[in-house]
């Protein structure tokens, strides 16, 4: 085990800085990425007129049929 400096050659060293360079800027898109807004939840359904919510038949308006009773 050496004390002194460990001797890196110049192809090396550029290689370790490239490297750290491309997970660096992969590791900020990734985390752009995963910061976006989410589209919101769709709205619910309105309830359909005529249908009931709990099953049971619709209740007649008062006069409904009278429009149309010649």
């Amino acid at each position: 085990m050496t004390l002194g400096r460990l001797h890196v050659s110049a192809r090396t060293r550029n290689r370790l800085i490239a490297a750290t360079l491309v997970a660096l800027a992969g590791g900020v898109a990734w985390l752009v990425r995963s910061k976006r807004p989410q589209a919101p939840e769709p709205a619910p359904a309105p309830p359909r007129i005529g249908y009931s919510r709990n099953g049971s038949a619709p209740t007649p308006l008062a006069g409904a049929g009278a429009e149309n009773g010649r």
